[in-house]
């Protein structure tokens, strides 16, 4: 589109195109990563109740893993709006939470492995239970991230802190 009293061409809207692209891309990745999440913690809470057993779990967690990082790699990758790095990032930190507690679950079943190990012993649940907290807090803030990054407009602050999001929730 040319301007009214001569100069360059301008695209209009090209923010807006951007903003689109962003928030499809991200609004995909996420819920794919979610997904992908809520089976790895169903995975780490059949562990828990000793339902799967370890060496089948790694297998599982091992898929899990390697498709998580994938999706980080392209999370990482993305351009965020220059008002929502900070979220985007934090965003980031929680997935490699996430995948910090898969880590940790494989190491409890590793420990299921040692030779002289008693059978009673519960130094693997421990590891089960502290992975398995890691992944769920880490997805249930990913997700109150994730719906800041998808509902935000521009000119408006970015914040994903609890009294913002009771500040929604009252106005709403």
């Amino acid at each position: 589109m040319r301007s009214l009293f001569g100069g360059r061409p301008r695209k209009i809207f090209t923010q807006g195109r951007e903003l689109g692209a962003y928030r499809n891309e991200l609004f995909e990745r996420t819920d794919r990563i979610n997904t992908r999440l809520v089976q790895v913690a169903d995975d780490i809470e059949a562990l828990r109740r000793r339902s799967l057993d370890p060496d089948e779990a790694v297998g599982r967690l091992t898929i899990h893993e390697d498709a998580l990082d994938e999706e980080s790699d392209g999370v990482f990758e993305m351009m965020a709006p220059e008002e929502l790095h900070g979220l985007h990032m934090e965003y980031e930190a929680n997935l490699e939470r996430a995948l910090r507690g898969i880590v940790t679950v494989e190491r409890g079943c590793s420990i299921t492995r040692l030779p002289h190990r008693p059978p009673d012993d519960e130094e693997p649940h421990t590891y089960y239970k502290r992975g398995h907290a890691n992944v769920t807090h880490a997805r249930l803030r990913m997700a109150e991230i994730v719906e800041v990054l998808l509902t935000w407009e521009p000119g408006k602050p970015a914040e994903a802190t609890v009294a913002a999001r009771l500040e929604r929730t009252h106005k709403a």
